[in-house]
């Protein structure tokens, strides 16, 4: 995986286009197994029983927030192959995953499961909103407005179990160059990113500030985090339930 860019110029859907191509499992879980070309019914089955272990434990903790399972209309989004929007079938009346893959997606529709996959990002509102291992791939000034518009689509009192990466090592922290280099640094980044051929993995972290800034506006008071780390690259998961209605702006006295 690439360090993430200093700034925000990479096409970063293009990237993903071009995995879900190539790649589609490796492209969700970077693991030998899941490369195209060591593809096994077996190696798919743990893929996909990965993802109901991942959920299991979600809906577990979910319900220990909101004092109730998670149920109704359901988003994953960035749902790739359907690893994860699979496993929310057996817990919510109905699951839509969304990415903009378009070969993951017609994996994830050869794969089944009942969840329906789509390529435009539906209407809610939603009763459960999920995402993981997806917004540390986008850019955060992107990502977050994102995120803004997800939560306007959750109904009230439906929950959310959002990952994003905050932090990291720092070994995987991109070295600071010395000299004219770091005066130079921004052009350097987008010269390295410009010579990145699709398919890259980019990572980003994100200010978890504003994140819970946009949670609290939209009405996410009770909130659970549960700390992630891929590889030296650390997350959170964060679980939280619409208790109150967004505020709204009040009129100058």
């Amino acid at each position: 995986m690439q360090a993430a860019a200093r700034h925000e110029g990479r096409d970063t859907d293009a990237d993903w286009r071009e995995l879900g191509a190539t790649q589609p499992y490796w492209g969700v879980l970077t693991h030998a197994d899941y490369r195209t070309e060591n593809l096994t019914p077996a190696n798919l089955e743990a893929f996909y029983a990965s993802g109901a272990d991942h959920i299991g434990d979600i809906v577990r903790r979910l319900t220990i927030l909101a004092r109730k399972a998670p149920g109704g209309r359901a988003l994953d989004f960035g749902c790739g192959t359907g690893r994860l929007a699979r496993a929310m079938c057996d817990h919510a009346g109905s699951v839509t995953g969304y990415d903009i893959s378009p070969g993951m997606l017609d994996e994830a529709r050869l794969r089944g499961g009942g969840a329906t996959y789509v390529d435009a990002l539906p209407d809610g509102p939603f009763d459960w909103i999920n995402s993981f291992i997806v917004f540390q791939h986008i850019a955060p000034r992107r990502g977050l407005a994102i995120l803004e518009d997800l939560l306007a689509r959750l109904a009230d009192d439906g929950v959310v179990s959002l990952h994003l990466t905050v932090w990291r090592d720092a070994r995987v922290t991109p070295e600071v160059p010395r000299g004219w280099r770091r005066l130079a640094q921004p052009l350097l980044a987008r010269w390295r990113l410009a010579r990145l051929k699709p398919g890259a993995i980019l990572m980003y972290d994100y200010d978890l500030s504003a994140v819970v800034r946009l949670l609290n506006k939209a009405g996410l008071a009770d909130l659970t985090l549960i700390t992630t780390d891929h590889g030296g690259h650390h997350g959170v998961i964060i679980l939280g339930r619409k208790t109150a209605r967004p505020p709204t702006a009040r009129s100058p006295a």
